[in-house]
């Protein structure tokens, strides 16, 4: 952007009052991060960059070349609800300091390099809507040390039952049981105010206060940016009603997961390409081959699409979740869901179950459409059904034997998957090598 319109960006933001302005990136791992400037320093800011250290945030640099640069992207202007002083929010991309170029291993670059390669090999774009599940809680806490280790989720007074939710029966309930149809409305006029719209809300089927907030079909970079936001969005607004939002993908036992489920096309905002008027349940030949290169890659995806721990304790027989690579129209316990209530067959879409919001959505989206275009390029069959890894480290091996596909149009790098597999074997070690409660259920009397 030149200097003079980023000067009269600057006389916007002050005469709309604003005070600061907020810069927000994401880490390898998704996390989100961001360092604040006076509005006095916008100009500066938006032409050299600020800069930060990223030897401090897990996998990104190595403490002797940690220095890179923030610039914010002006397209993603918003005003931050949850600063005192009015505070103009922008989120940004990271640079290398000495050759100003893109840092190859940060992940909303990634994102962008991965639409433009989907345009320059099939001239189209590639459209998200995704569906962010998530528990509510009233109280919690959680603790380890060398002779104890708990953890306490609580949903409601458990005194008064006078309206109780069946196990498993929260689908859709009306009040008085729904009791967070306040809070839901206020997270819905937060994220429109912050510029992102939503389809609906509503109570979803875990009993002890699980939700969903489904948002509109976007492009896939506006899609990331938003799942990026809405995470932060419904933490900071809970916090000012008093309670906890986790998007942990099973916090509690016997309880349904929270997934990312992700609906998805290829095409434009007014035709899919994954429509055809004379094939088989209107579905085209590129979605097919669309789809089988997806469930073809799902064990490798899994790695990058549910990268935590928990994850794992999710994708169980059971519960709605998907256990296979497999699709099907109608069945939510399929991998990929063909939704049978699409009226308007020209958007067809496909749902893509296995994600959860664990994810770095930069990461998980380019990963799924690069999957998606691999299988359109060398026109796969879903021609086998495969388990879906059962722990962490079973998809990082997956990763490990399977991962050219991510190479294509260079948008990921060895470099990167490395430092991927690296952090998550961490984590995945932290959690293995400390005693589980259950274990003493089991073994303590031995």
């Amino acid at each position: 952007m030149k200097q003079t319109k980023i000067s009269e960006l600057k006389n916007k933001l002050q005469k709309a009052g604003a005070e600061f302005i907020d810069l927000k990136y994401a880490s390898l791992t998704g996390s989100l991060h961001h360092i604040t400037v006076p509005i006095e320093r916008f100009e500066i800011v938006a032409h050299d960059g600020v800069g930060a250290d990223g030897s401090s945030l897990p996998g990104y640099k190595e403490v002797e070349k940690g220095d890179m640069l923030l610039f914010p992207d002006l397209s993603t202007l918003f005003f931050d609800p949850f600063f005192e002083k009015k505070t103009a929010s922008f989120l940004c991309s990271v640079y290398t300091p000495d050759t100003l170029k893109p840092f190859h291993r940060d992940t909303r670059h990634i994102a962008e390099r991965a639409v433009k390669y989907l345009q320059k090999e099939l001239k189209t774009e590639a459209f998200f809507q995704p569906e962010l599940e998530f528990y509510i809680f009233d109280n919690c806490s959680f603790k380890e040390g060398p002779g104890y280790s708990y953890y306490k989720m609580q949903s409601g007074d458990p005194e008064q039952s006078a309206y109780p939710v069946r196990n498993r029966g929260g689908y859709h309930i009306g009040p008085p049981e729904d009791r967070y149809s306040d809070f839901r409305n206020a997270l819905v006029t937060t994220l429109s105010q912050c510029d992102i719209k939503t389809k609906y809300h509503h109570p979803e089927v875990g009993s002890k206060g699980q939700m969903e907030i489904e948002l509109l079909f976007e492009p896939l970079c506006r899609t990331a940016d938003n799942i990026f936001l809405a995470k932060y969005i419904f933490k900071c607004l809970s916090r000012r009603f008093g309670k906890y939002v986790s998007f942990m993908p099973k916090p509690l036992f016997n309880e349904p997961g929270s997934g990312l489920h992700l609906h998805q096309y290829l095409g434009s905002k007014k035709a899919s390409l994954f429509y055809h008027p004379k094939k088989a349940k209107h579905l085209s030949d590129i979605c097919l081959y669309y789809i089988a290169g997806i469930l073809h890659h799902s064990r490798a995806l899994c790695s990058l699409t549910n990268p935590s721990t928990n994850s794992y304790k999710r994708l169980i027989p059971g519960f709605e979740a998907p256990t296979y690579t497999d699709f099907a129209v109608g069945n939510r316990k399929t991998a990929i869901r063909l939704p049978k209530y699409l009226k308007n067959k020209k958007m067809m879409e496909i749902e893509y179950r296995i994600p959860d919001a664990t994810a770095n959505p930069y990461l998980a989206l380019s990963a799924i459409l690069l999957a998606g275009i691999d299988g359109i390029k060398n026109r796969f069959k879903v021609d086998k059904r495969e388990k879906l890894p059962t722990n962490v480290y079973e998809a990082i091996n997956a990763l490990k034997q399977d991962h050219d596909f991510l190479f294509q149009g260079g948008i990921f790098s060895e470099d990167l998957l490395d430092s991927w597999i690296e952090v998550k074997t961490k984590q995945f070690e932290e959690v293995h090598i400390r005693p589980h409660p259950h274990e003493f259920t089991l073994y303590f009397g031995t």
